[in-house]
């Protein structure tokens, strides 16, 4: 009976380090766009379509704060959200990252994948509710322990450990705010001794 919350759990100094130390690094690598030529060989290319993308993927974050928001809300919430906004062309002009916990997966009868999405005004998406195609949605699932479209966050493995070392740091904090004396309540049945109560007295 006991209640883990994840804002809570995130708060432990031990899981900030991780999520953050992982998206961190992983923030800083480039991002390259390959080609294949005809001898089979991958060489990095810059392309007018596709390159402005990569250096700057929306209005509002740089492509290190992208990747770093990217890879919180995989290991957060177990799942990353990315929504594709398209020039004239048809071509990816910008690339945004969605609230989690308002995106839903759905499956259509013929098996096909949609996301129903919640406003996101940075994102362009003023309606309550909108619902896409998994072509316009980029999603990084994380472990998929339960189904195979929905990723389950480290989290669930380490958020009673998290709570138990809260309760450690709170206890703690406790006693040392407290002078680091220990103060207690002696419960003891029936009539007590003037010689018992000098004992305890003393002590």
């Amino acid at each position: 009976n006991i209640l883990l919350s994840q804002q809570s759990v995130l708060s432990y100094s031990t899981v900030w380090s991780c999520i953050t130390l992982i998206a961190s690094d992983i923030a800083k690598l480039p991002i390259r766009l390959l080609q294949r030529d005809t001898d089979n060989i991958w060489s990095g290319v810059e392309n007018p379509a596709y390159s402005p993308v990569l250096r700057k993927p929306n209005h509002y974050q740089t492509r290190i704060k992208f990747l770093e928001y990217w890879v919180l809300c995989k290991l957060i919430h177990g799942n990353t959200y990315v929504y594709k906004t398209r020039d004239q062309r048809g071509v990816v002009d910008a690339l945004y990252i969605l609230d989690p916990t308002r995106v839903k997966t759905l499956i259509a009868s013929n098996g096909d994948v949609y996301y129903q999405i919640g406003a996101d005004v940075l994102a362009g998406l003023d309606q309550n509710s909108v619902v896409l195609p998994a072509s316009e949605i980029i999603h990084d699932i994380m472990v998929p322990l339960f189904h195979p479209l929905v990723g389950v966050s480290p989290i669930f493995a380490c958020g009673l450990a998290a709570t138990q070392g809260l309760s450690i740091q709170n206890n703690s904090s406790e006693l040392f705010a407290n002078g680091s004396q220990l103060s207690g309540v002696i419960l003891i049945p029936g009539p007590l001794s003037d010689e018992t109560l000098d004992r305890y007295g003393k002590h």
